[in-house]
C-alpha cells in the first residue's frame, strides 16, 4: 500500500502540529475517504472539519453531477443553501483561501463551492472527476479524496451522504482509514473559474 504524504499542520510560527485530518464520508453509493489539507488551507479546511463533526453533512444530497464534478452538502439540495450558526442565526461565510501550492491537477481535488462571489462559499463543497486547471487560484482547495475515487465515478444527483466523521489519526490502531495516494500540491496557475 501505498503511504499518505506527511504534509502536517502548521499553527503559530509554521510548526508541525500533526498529520492532515482524515474525513470517511459513508454515501448510498458506498465510502469515500478524503485527506484534509488543515496546514494549507486552515480556515476552509477548519470550517469542513467543524461541519463534519456535529454532523452538518450527515443526510444532505449530492446536487450537481456532472462529468468533470460531484457537489453536495447543501441543506436545501438544490445549490442555493448555506450554513446557519444555530446559536447566532448568522450564514458562515468563508473568504476565498488559495495555497500555491494547490492546483485541481486531476480527479480527486476536494474544494469549496461559491456563488459569483469568490467569499461566498458557506458549506457546499465539490470533487472533481478530472483535471479543471481554469480553477486555480479562483476556488478554496482544502483537501483531497485518498480513497474511493469508484465512488465519487458513480454518484448520481439526489445520492446522500449517510454519515461523514473525522479520524483521528495521532493513535495507528487497526481498524483506521485505509491508507492511499493523496493528490500531489504543485505550482498554482490562475485562469477564469466556472
Amino acid at each position: 500500500m501505498i503511504a499518505l504524504l506527511a504534509i502536517g499542520q502548521s499553527g503559530p510560527a509554521g510548526k508541525a502540529q500533526g498529520p492532515d485530518p482524515i474525513v470517511v464520508m459513508q454515501t448510498t453509493k458506498g465510502t469515500i475517504v478524503m485527506r484534509i489539507f488543515l496546514g494549507l488551507c486552515p480556515q476552509n479546511a477548519s470550517s469542513f472539519l467543524d461541519l463534519v463533526s456535529h454532523g452538518f453533512y450527515n443526510g444532505l444530497t449530492f446536487h450537481r453531477v456532472e462529468g468533470w464534478v460531484i457537489q453536495g452538502g447543501d441543506p436545501r439540495g438544490n445549490g442555493t443553501g448555506n450554513f446557519v450558526d444555530p446559536q447566532t442565526g448568522q450564514t458562515r461565510y468563508l473568504r476565498l483561501e488559495t495555497n500555491r501550492n494547490l492546483r485541481h491537477n486531476g480527479p480527486g481535488v476536494v474544494a469549496m463551492a461559491h456563488s459569483r462571489s469568490p467569499n461566498s462559499a458557506s458549506c457546499q463543497f465539490y470533487i472533481t472527476k478530472k483535471a479543471a486547471p481554469a480553477l486555480d487560484g479562483q476556488y478554496s482547495i482544502f483537501g483531497g479524496v485518498v480513497q474511493g475515487m469508484d465512488v465519487v465515478y458513480n454518484i448520481s444527483i439526489g445520492d446522500r451522504i449517510l454519515s461523514a466523521r473525522v479520524i483521528d489519526r495521532s493513535d495507528n490502531r487497526p481498524g483506521g482509514p485505509p491508507p492511499g495516494p493523496a493528490p500531489q500540491p504543485g505550482p498554482q496557475e490562475t485562469d477564469s473559474g466556472f
